[in-house]
């Protein structure tokens, strides 16, 4: 096995061990004190409120689900008081979705939990590490974009 090789294999193991990690804070954030929500639920919430409002369907695309999956999970929201859905004035066909103010605040909480990960994860390290880490970060994630949209264009 080359160095590349073994890096790779040892990137892949501490990648999936961010996730790991990543998804237990999705789940503790989802649980919160302010709303039950699942995770479709949750990355809606987080598109929203990172992104703005968005159309349906592109959402939808966004999430990787179909469109009917999306008004099933929005409906949930709705219900829940976090999005309203809004038809277009332009295009009555087209139906955008927000956050309301509540979906807001549950948008800054689960961000904020997910910080606090993040701080403490930084905080094993020494700023000048910190600083070195986030170029390589940067650099790494440039680097797989630009495979995913090779990997696009290619299919």
């Amino acid at each position: 096995m080359t160095s590349l090789e073994r890096r790779a294999s040892d990137l892949q193991d501490l990648v999936h061990e961010f996730l790991r990690q990543f998804e237990c804070v999705n789940t503790t954030a989802a649980n919160g004190p302010h709303a039950e929500l699942n995770m479709q639920e949750l990355r809606t919430i987080e598109v929203l409120g990172v992104d703005g409002p968005q159309m349906m369907r592109e959402m939808a695309g966004m999430l990787g689900v179909a469109v009917n999956s999306l008004t099933s999970i929005t409906d949930g929201l709705e219900a829940k008081g976090l999005v309203l859905r809004q038809r277009s004035e332009l295009d009555r066909r087209i139906i955008n979705l927000e956050l309301t103010a509540e979906g807001r605040q549950v948008f800054n909480s689960t961000r904020d939990v997910k910080r606090k990960l993040y701080r403490s994860m930084l905080k094993a390290l020494t700023e000048d590490e910190q600083e070195i880490f986030m170029v390589l970060f940067r650099k790494i994630a440039r680097a797989g974009s630009a495979q995913l949209q090779k990997f696009a264009t290619s299919t």
